[in-house]
């Protein structure tokens, strides 16, 4: 059975496990083409014709070669580029979002295709794939990172179809920036030393950047954006003199090399110690664990909604990723001083979180704040440092991005209508005008807040029990008592929409069908993940037992 599709044959050159990336390799290519479709005016045929001609060889030649999955997806790629044209002629923002979407849905086929002929030759993830040079890590954490990225970028281009256009928000590079973030994401997921980490973060922290202030000409998005580059560019400094003391302290970059060099020493050294703490500061910041939350009320609420959905359900995968694999394979000598830290920055997340979001009036301020106390949730399973906890936290994200998604999908309905901020008052009444628009909204708030039968419970449920099994009960304690409060706003927002009168005027619709189709795959993930966990479940624990 191959390993692999292809690998360099340059002399004296290094052998790159092309088929390692595959699905980052389709995301790429496809934002490169959409960027090219978006500037070439009259000549979109012809560049989609030049761009699918040679993806279409290249999928026929993968086929004749027995890699028949891959190739399938490649020739459907090179397909799609001509035939989006002539299906939308004179409306390129639809070749766009359907070129992005089935981009992803690509990268999805081809990642379930390399744990099935790759990483799960027996039925289970046995072993993992190292690619360019160590480089990249095609492991459990990976897999199950690409697979939240992917979902989440899949949903959310229905979700924000219509808003765009609402918006004016030019299209020409709201779809190549997304890929290019997703792809950034994945190979973030994959990271095996600290230079493709930082290259991957910054990939992905770029394209963010940009699409955060797309809204020129609304003042809290331009706003927004400049604080999310100036913060997210301290951080990434700290992140950067972090890494160089670990180089410093254990002369390498590559992370196994490092856990092994840390684990010779039985006192940690100084300049070891302080690379651990500054890159934790840098990690922090990206997954929104307090203190180090500061820019994320503002930006989720200055941010289009449909970025702010993306970044709250992905960039938190992507970023726990980098933690997981930072602590566990790095940083396993070091136990004694990151899982303290860790335990404290968790607890402040569940507690502050919950506790500021009661009094927000703003929807997605008040999302925002959840979303840190979710950051604490998924810390929970780091700090158990067990298989048990790593598969509850790759869990623990998924289902919390399908819940977010569906909720920022509902905000954006209601906000498409109000043209401005959804607040507290905009949801009285919700149900008797728009019940279909308030269940979907309730059901995601429910899962959120860890209600049995929705996604959200049971990922709470494998934290907690993780918790639990490696000793951090008081923290569980804590997780408990954050849950109860978080409860209290959100099952205070469905009451709002099903208990009280709506005002005169302000009956909300369900918009457009593209909005439709991203909520209610939302809507239907969460009660699936809920009801019928065990097969991503097992996925999960799979996925701990690579890494460990």
């Amino acid at each position: 059975m191959p390993v692999f599709l292809a690998q360099s044959t340059i002399a004296d050159g290094p052998q790159i496990a092309w088929s390692s990336f595959a699905p980052e390799l389709a995301v790429v290519c496809a934002s490169l083409v959409l960027l090219l479709l978006a500037v070439a005016g009259s000549r979109r045929l012809l560049v989609g014709i030049v761009a699918g001609v040679p993806a279409i060889a290249a999928g026929v030649w993968l086929v004749t070669e027995g890699f028949v999955v891959p190739g399938a997806v490649t020739i459907a790629l090179g397909a799609a580029a001509p035939a989006l044209v002539v299906a939308f002629p004179g409306r390129p923002s639809l070749t766009q979002s359907w070129g992005a979407g089935l981009s992803l849905l690509a990268a999805l086929v081809l990642t379930f295709w390399q744990y099935a002929e790759v990483l799960a030759p027996e039925g289970g993830l046995i072993a993992p794939q190292s690619a360019m040079q160590g480089a990249l890590a095609n492991d459990g954490i990976g897999f199950f990172t690409r697979i939240t990225v992917y979902l989440s970028a899949l949903l959310v281009i229905p979700i924000g179809y219509g808003y765009l256009r609402d918006r004016r928000i030019g299209r020409a590079e709201v779809e190549p920036l997304l890929l290019l973030s997703v792809a950034g994401m994945a190979f973030l997921g994959t990271a095996n030393d600290l230079i493709t980490l930082f290259i991957s973060l910054e990939v992905l922290s770029m394209a963010l950047y940009i699409l955060t202030g797309l809204a020129r000409r609304d003042r809290r998005s331009q706003e927004s954006s400049l604080k999310y580059f100036i913060l997210g560019s301290v951080a990434s400094a700290i992140l950067l003199y972090g890494m160089a003391l670990l180089y410093v302290a254990t002369g390498s970059l590559d992370l196994p090399t490092i856990g092994a060099g840390l684990g010779l020493v039985t006192t940690p050294s100084v300049v070891g110690a302080l690379g651990l703490a500054l890159v934790t500061v840098g990690i922090g910041f990206k997954v929104a664990l307090a203190p180090f939350h500061l820019w994320t009320p503002d930006v989720y609420q200055g941010a289009p909604t449909n970025v702010t959905a993306f970044m709250a359900a992905a960039v938190k995968a992507a970023g726990f990723a980098a933690l997981l694999r930072l602590y566990l394979v790095a940083f396993p000598a070091l136990e004694q001083l990151w899982i303290p830290v860790l335990s404290v920055l968790a607890a402040i997340s569940m507690l502050y979180g919950a506790w500021v979001a009661i009094v927000q009036r703003d929807v997605k301020r008040m999302l925002a704040f959840s979303s840190i106390t979710h950051a604490g949730y998924a810390t929970i399973g780091v700090v158990s440092n067990s298989d048990a906890g790593l598969s509850a936290t790759l869990w623990y994200l998924l289902t919390y991005a399908v819940a977010t998604l569906g909720a920022f999908g509902c905000v954006l309905a209601i906000e498409r209508v109000r043209r401005g901020e959804v607040t507290l008052v905009d949801l009285r009444g919700l149900g008797k005008t728009s019940p279909l628009l308030a269940g979907i909204f309730t059901l995601c708030l429910l899962s959120l807040a860890g209600v049995p039968a929705t996604a959200g419970f049971i990922g709470k449920l494998v934290v907690f029990q993780a918790g639990v099994a490696a000793g951090h009960t008081w923290l569980v304690v804590i997780g408990v008592l954050s849950s109860v409060i978080a409860a209290f706003f959100y099952l205070r927002l469905a009451g709002m929409m099903f208990l009280e009168d709506v005002e005169e005027g302000r009956a909300i619709p369900l918009v457009t069908t593209g909005l439709s189709a991203g909520v209610y795959a939302s809507a239907v993930l969460v009660l699936f993940l809920g009801i019928w966990p065990q097969l991503l479940l097992q996925l999960s624990e799979y996925a701990a037992a690579v890494v460990r």
